[in-house]
């Protein structure tokens, strides 16, 4: 398939200074979750194996239950905050996710009963994932189609600002003890309920869409050729950048038997590597080329990445493969939402986004189980584990530049203001 840049030019607009103050209100609250919350992902995995001797697989089992639980609750949260709008699930879901931490802090301190902790944790998914739509959401209903991308990278760089203070804390506090992680996200998540609850106003008036329900909704993205196929892309994205996650953790400290630090150090340069490259990477990608586009260089990188770890694991060869691997995630993941809420009529931004997350939620799964099982399997030979990936990241890649073409019809039509194609 042969490509120009030029044609592949969509119109998306560098514009921060101009945003809705409700953007910059949300992006706050986002560098407070990830600041608290942000080291729970990483350490977890560690949890259930050190502290309950849980094996690799039973570990990926319940991580992928986890992904299945997260994905199916965005899918009617996402309905919801369409019916409702975006203000109530915002502030008031997240309350009962301060008591699931406190629970998840005693049950670390205290190995006992696993599945207190389970119940708990998993009520941490449930509420992170009713959030999930309703903040995407209104970062669409107050950016122009053109400024989208702008918004949701602002959002972007100031979560992962938490990110890359976050897992430093959390690895400190790791030596100290795992749960004290838990304890810092429930302090981290009052804060970020108030904030909300005094600053954020309202983004969506769901009595201006009237008769659009769940009928409706389903009848229409089932008919959407361009979403589906850019979600079924998404299925298999997620299985391999599943592996970036819990299966890298596994891999570095119980494989290698690297200190917890390192851990901080590498997730710390991700946070700080995407503050340091987001706006210039977003200039660039509202000069030329499209989403899609994007998103096939951003799986490139993902796969070089993942050839870094054929190598035995130092420091310094780990620091390069975040360092390359956060370059395709600043490609990748800054354009998600921008594509779907694009793709999406204005009335159903939330339900697209729940149904999106559902469906990739399978390749997560998968990737969680799956992955871990394979990295037990080859863990006397995990360079043939890690090349299995980079070559499934290509094909992944390969597969969002087929889908330049179509998103740029779609993105012609939304930002005329016409309804969308249905291709």
């Amino acid at each position: 398939m042969k490509y120009s840049l030029k044609t592949l030019k969509t119109g998306y607009s560098y514009n921060i200074r101009g945003l809705d103050r409700r953007i910059w209100i949300l992006s706050a609250t986002r560098f407070i979750r990830a600041f608290g919350r942000g080291s729970t992902f990483i350490f977890l995995p560690l949890v259930f194996i050190i502290s309950y001797g849980i094996s690799f697989i039973e570990t990926g089992f319940f991580l992928g239950i986890a992904t299945l639980l997260m994905a199916l609750v965005q899918y009617y949260s996402g309905i919801l905050t369409d019916r409702i709008g975006r203000r109530v699930i915002l502030v008031y879901s997240q309350i009962p996710a301060v008591a699931f931490y406190l629970v998840i802090f005693y049950s670390v301190a205290f190995p006992s009963y696993l599945l207190v902790l389970l119940l708990a944790w998993y009520g941490t998914i449930v509420i992170n994932a009713i959030q999930y739509p309703a903040v995407q959401a209104a970062v669409a209903d107050v950016t122009s189609v053109k400024d989208r991308l702008s918004g949701y990278t602002v959002m972007r760089i100031m979560a992962n600002m938490g990110i890359a203070i976050g897992p430093l804390v959390g690895a400190y506090l790791a030596s100290m003890g795992l749960q004290y992680i838990f304890l810092i996200s429930a302090i981290a998540t009052v804060a970020e309920v108030i904030m909300l609850y005094l600053l954020m106003k309202e983004t969506y008036d769901p009595k201006a869409h009237p008769g659009e329900g769940k009928h409706a909704f389903r009848s229409t993205y089932r008919k959407d050729r361009l979403f589906l196929v850019f979600t079924v892309v998404g299925i298999v994205l997620g299985f391999f950048m599943r592996q970036r996650g819990s299966s890298f953790t596994v891999y570095t400290i119980v494989l290698e038997h690297l200190p917890f630090l390192y851990l901080g150090y590498i997730w710390a340069l991700n946070g700080f590597l995407v503050v340091l490259l987001q706006f210039p990477f977003l200039r660039m990608m509202t000069r030329f080329g499209n989403p899609m586009f994007w998103r096939g260089i951003g799986s490139g990188f993902y796969a070089l990445s993942f050839i870094l770890l054929v190598n035995v694991p130092t420091l310094s060869l780990l620091l390069a493969f975040m360092a390359v691997s956060t370059v395709g995630e600043d490609m990748v993941s800054p354009t998600t939402q921008s594509i779907i809420t694009t793709i999406a009529p204005a009335s159903m931004r939330g339900s697209y986004i729940g149904v999106y997350n559902m469906y990739t939620s399978f390749g997560a799964f998968t990737g969680a189980v799956l992955g871990l099982y394979l990295l037990f399997v080859l863990s006397s030979v995990p360079s043939v584990y890690w090349i299995y990936v980079a070559v499934g990241s290509v094909i992944v890649g390969v597969m969002y530049l087929t889908l330049g073409g179509p998103f740029n019809r779609r993105f012609s039509r939304s930002s005329t203001g016409s309804s969308p194609e249905i291709l």
